[in-house]
């Protein structure tokens, strides 16, 4: 159970970072500002809460499912990150932001981050797992 938490947390620092540095790019490169909508401390409690909560997800699930429990968990947790992308499609922006358009541009890679890093950084703990 350790190691899972440990792997969350690893996933959401690295989730977070990308996050912040993606904003950043992405604002300066188009010129946009959209911090009225997303601000840093969102973009970095939404990685913790989605890593942490999958590493509570994958330690139950790890109970209930034996044998391929990263390829079944892994299915489940793209699913449930593409069901995600349906807030920023089906969000209303306020009128007063300037090229709303861009906004799905922005929002949508970042609901892949979690899912992302925590694929990435699975080998790392299996490898762990694997040493005495």
């Amino acid at each position: 159970m350790k190691s899972t938490f440990l792997h969350g947390i690893t996933a959401e620092s690295l989730a977070g970072i990308a996050s912040l540095v993606y904003n950043s790019v992405y604002s300066k490169a188009l010129v946009v500002d959209f911090s009225s909508v997303v601000n840093p401390v969102g973009m970095l409690g939404s990685c913790i809460f989605g890593c942490l909560l999958a590493s509570l997800c994958y330690h139950f699930f790890s109970k209930w499912v034996k044998k391929s429990t990263d390829v079944c968990f892994n299915i489940v947790f793209l699913v449930l990150t593409f069901s995600t992308f349906l807030g920023p499609f089906s969000g209303e922006l306020p009128l007063n932001i300037e090229s709303p358009e861009l906004f799905a541009g922005l929002i949508i890679p970042m609901h892949l981050f979690p899912v992302l890093f925590w694929m990435a950084s699975k080998p790392l703990f299996l490898l762990a797992k694997a040493i005495p």
